[in-house]
């Protein structure tokens, strides 16, 4: 069931004609230490004509106008499809028994429908995102698979990750690119920044960043960054498709008020020594490299601990990629 499922998802993505795909992937293989967050991957579809009937885009537009969302009819609209999967796991993969002093095994894996509302200099995000912790997330299956590949030891706990549950959230997110510049001839730098907030009974918080980048004939899209995943405002294209080769250097920094996380709390009321620190910050530096209608990134993030029982610094990383059709 969950194989037609994907399948089914995909084809219809397909259909939709898409515009702007892209991938991500999360992995310590990366960084070396990853505050039990193990792995994250998603793939993303953004509708994005520059002529023509956006088919997805309006009927979300439509149904944005039956339930009262602020939208302005002056801005441009685009909309998507999310398919996103974390797995996280203690610290020792070799334990078969449950390990209430260390961090449990969890998965979650969901699919989202988001909206954006935007013009040059600033966008507003609407998403909606359904999804499933535990067994039917297909964690397991996946981190042994790429364990396997990597040639590195298989995880055996995986009997006692956290029970199945089924989450509905929701994301507001305004971004603002507040200026942009030209220097020494050739080089141009931008700074954007952008804030808001999730609910549901997947995680509930409010989360603010801010991000500069410098580079040569890079897209002059938002440059923000989401912890874990949620970053599709960066193929929100300003400008037209840029012809050749450019490069980006970023750096920038995340803040989050966690006021609620369906599996840090299950966690802890499990009887697992996971207390979840409420305030949380990051780091992060990328690189880009653009060449016609190709784009990859790789970046690192430095983030402070999720939660209490956890002293040490983290760093991981992971890699983008996005086509743009023609």
């Amino acid at each position: 069931m969950k194989n037609k499922l994907l399948l089914g998802i995909l084809f219809f993505t397909l259909l939709l004609d898409a515009d702007n795909i892209s991938s991500t992937f999360y992995n310590d293989f990366f960084g070396g230490s990853d505050g039990h967050f193990t792995n994250g991957a998603s793939f993303n579809w953004l509708e994005d004509k520059k002529k023509g009937d956006n088919v997805y885009t309006n009927m979300l537009l439509s149904l944005a106008h039956k339930i009262s969302l602020p939208v302005n009819g002056s801005k441009k609209y685009n909309a998507g499809i999310s398919l996103e999967q974390i797995i996280i796991t203690p610290e020792n993969i070799d334990v078969k028994n449950v390990q209430y002093n260390d961090f449990p095994y969890a998965g979650y894996l969901s699919i989202s429908s988001f909206l954006f509302e935007w013009d040059d200099d600033s966008f507003n995000e609407y998403r909606v995102e359904i999804g499933v912790m535990g067994k039917y997330s297909g964690a397991e299956f996946i981190q042994k698979k790429f364990h396997k590949i990597i040639k590195s030891e298989q995880p055996q706990g995986w009997s006692t990750q956290l029970g199945t549950k089924y989450t509905l959230n929701f994301l507001l997110q305004h971004g603002v690119k507040a200026w942009q510049r030209k220097i020494v001839n050739t080089l141009q730098t931008d700074w954007c920044y952008h804030y808001g907030m999730t609910a549901g009974n997947f995680d509930v918080s409010v989360f603010t960043g801010t991000g500069i980048r410098i580079g040569k004939n890079y897209v002059q899209n938002f440059n923000v960054h989401y912890p874990y995943l949620k970053e599709e405002a960066n193929l929100l294209s300003v400008d037209t498709l840029k012809h050749g080769f450019g490069w980006s250097l970023s750096s920038g920094l995340e803040t989050k008020v966690l006021l609620y996380s369906v599996i840090l709390d299950k966690a802890s009321s499990d009887g697992y020594a996971v207390h979840k620190n409420i305030l949380n910050a990051l780091a992060y530096f990328s690189g880009s490299i653009y060449y016609n209608q190709h784009k990859f990134r790789l970046f690192y993030e430095i983030p402070t601990p999720y939660i209490k029982e956890d002293n040490a610094i983290n760093i991981f990383g992971g890699f983008e990629y996005i086509y743009i059709f023609k």
